[in-house]
């Protein structure tokens, strides 16, 4: 699935904890998915009802090939390691961001795709057991699931076995965005496992108990929601256990659905950065010099991979897809996030990913020993690093030194940087200067090419027409 650096010995190559059907496990490189024994009936019945192709045929689940050969090593280093069914060899993804990282509309993709899914293996006997948005990625503006061995069997009658979870963390993170701003997206970073639905309904305003889904399914079931409150908790699992029939499973899945579209309308707005190139680029002659040079230097180099931080509404991010195979597009702007992502799905471009991540507090490793959710500078490390427009940014907004800042894009880049800086005397500099209190004494050209060639030697330097920018070609030591 996800391509990052090997673990050197086996144990540590497993990617996946929480699941009792399989594992995904690293093997030279190549990311398989390990079906046990426990889960034969329903893999099986998975691949044989058809409901697999179907899922594959809407585009919402990974497709995989089995692999024939099924190595025992890994029951000698792990005893508790169960006897395998399957082998499965996932669609290798090349990039993956986690839901922190998402903007509000990619949540609505995501949860979207989620109750797709649901209401398609409801055709075929069975349900997902699991509702969490780790399960996903995206590919072409469009959100995929890659946990094959997350289906169970559902029968009338049924519980939703996955309802706390679905209710905890997707529906809860998207009504808090709806509500209270995209900032609260990151609480989901410290809450691995779910927000307490308690605490979510504490958060949310007087108008959110006027919307029937956020009524029913956290207002209503954070009352029933308080771990440390066994009497709730036993009536939770008691209203649980009605079950469902597969029709008014369906009906509710529907109600869902129609209820995120709706309020996802009425949320997804423009972004002052959004209107940057139109309003606020220096001038044309400005703008087309920078396209140039920057098409030049990647025509020549050729990379494979591309970072583009700060990438705004992603000109650059569309320009370095036409010479190379990977693009990541990095903004901290939820809405430039928004609006790249669906043009990437409008024009159906395949090689641009974007996350939303800010400079100043990039992704750290986290969960279970650090080893379920890498770093930001592990996944987004890129041939070339496309860095335009943002050293004032990080400079005076969050007062990184250029030493951090050249530090930072030696840990994003495998090969090169561009880097345009901008000086002391551009009218942008001077804006994002107004009523900060900070020293600009080393704001200067010579001590910003000081820091970058600690990291870097420089190649090439272009001063860009109609402006006193520069942009800097520099290839790492």
């Amino acid at each position: 699935m996800k391509k990052e650096a090997d673990q050197k010995h086996p144990i540590n190559n497993y990617l996946s904890f929480r699941d009792d059907a399989a594992r995904v496990v690293k093997e030279e490189g190549d990311y398989y998915r390990y079906i046990f024994n426990g889960y034969k009936a329903e893999y099986d019945h998975l691949m044989n009802s058809g409901l697999y192709d179907a899922l594959i045929s809407e585009g919402v689940l990974i497709p995989h090939e089995e692999v024939n050969s099924v190595p025992l090593l890994y029951n000698k280093v792990d005893c508790s390691f169960p006897n395998i069914y399957k082998k499965i060899l996932p669609k290798q993804i090349c990039f993956q961001s986690y839901p922190f990282e998402w903007s509000f509309g990619q949540w609505v993709k995501a949860i979207s795709t989620y109750l797709i899914i649901n209401r398609l293996a409801l055709k075929h006997g069975m349900i997902l057991k699991d509702a969490t948005p780790y399960n996903f990625y995206f590919e072409c503006g469009k959100a995929i699931m890659f946990d094959t061995s997350s289906f169970t069997f559902f029968k009338n009658g049924d519980p939703w076995i996955a309802y706390r979870q679905f209710c905890s963390e997707f529906l809860s993170p998207v009504f808090l965005m709806h509500y209270n701003g995209h900032r609260w997206a990151r609480l989901t970073r410290t809450h691995i496992s779910g927000l307490p639905l308690n605490f979510v309904s504490k958060q949310l305003p007087f108008s959110s108990w006027f919307n029937i889904t956020c009524l029913l399914h956290i207002h209503f079931h954070s009352r029933y929601s308080n771990d440390e409150d066994d009497r709730k908790e036993k009536l939770s699992l008691k209203l649980k256990r009605k079950g469902f029939t597969q029709e008014k499973f369906e009906l509710l899945l529907d109600s869902i659905d129609r209820n995120i579209k709706k309020i996802s309308k009425t949320k997804i707005k423009i972004s002052n950065w959004q209107n940057y190139y139109d309003r606020d680029i220096e001038s044309p002659e400005y703008l087309n010099h920078k396209l140039s040079a920057i098409k030049n230097w990647l025509e020549s180099i050729k990379p494979k991979t591309v970072l583009d931080i700060g990438a705004n509404t992603g000109k650059f991010s569309f320009l370095a897809s036409l010479s190379s195979e990977k693009v990541i597009s990095l903004e901290s702007d939820e809405a430039s996030v928004n609006f790249i992502d669906d043009y990437v799905e409008l024009k159906k471009i395949t090689n641009i990913k974007t996350v939303i991540n800010d400079l100043a507090e990039p992704t750290p490793d986290l969960g279970m020993l650090g080893k379920e959710i890498s770093n930001i500078f592990l996944r987004a490390k890129s041939e070339i690093v496309l860095s335009l427009a943002i050293v004032h940014h990080l400079f005076i907004k969050h007062k990184m030194s250029f030493e951090h800042i050249s530090e930072l894009l030696s840990k994003f880049s495998e090969k090169y940087v561009i880097v345009e800086f901008i000086s002391i005397e551009d009218n942008k500099v001077e804006l994002l200067r107004k009523d900060k209190l900070i020293n600009i004494e080393d704001y200067n050209e010579d001590s910003f090419r000081k820091s970058l060639m600690a990291y870097f030697t420089i190649i090439e330097v272009i001063k860009l027409k109609c402006s006193t920018r520069k942009l800097f070609l520099a290839r790492k030591l």
